[in-house]
């Protein structure tokens, strides 16, 4: 009498055997590089994200700088040409 155990959804691989299991090893083994792969999209989507915050607080920094220049150079050039004319 031979012990059969019960693998629940493994047993139909264990019926067809090495076959069954280089199958069930090949659909683990694509399992851990789906999985691999979806991880690293994540973490690479997280890195864009927080370069995109940098570049975007940068951005704003030397808007606000150019416009701080811009309104001391159009004084500047008031100063300048106001006192020309009188």
């Amino acid at each position: 009498m031979i012990l059969q155990a019960q693998f629940g959804i493994f047993e139909s691989f264990a019926q067809y055997g090495v076959l069954g299991l280089s199958v069930l090893g090949l659909g683990y083994l694509c399992w851990t590089f789906i999985n691999r792969l979806m991880k690293s999209e994540d973490d690479y989507k997280n890195r864009v994200r927080e370069l995109e915050e940098e570049i975007r607080e940068d951005l704003d920094k030397t808007i606000k700088e150019t416009k701080e220049a811009s309104n001391s150079l159009k004084d500047s050039i008031m100063m300048f040409f106001g006192s020309k004319k009188r």
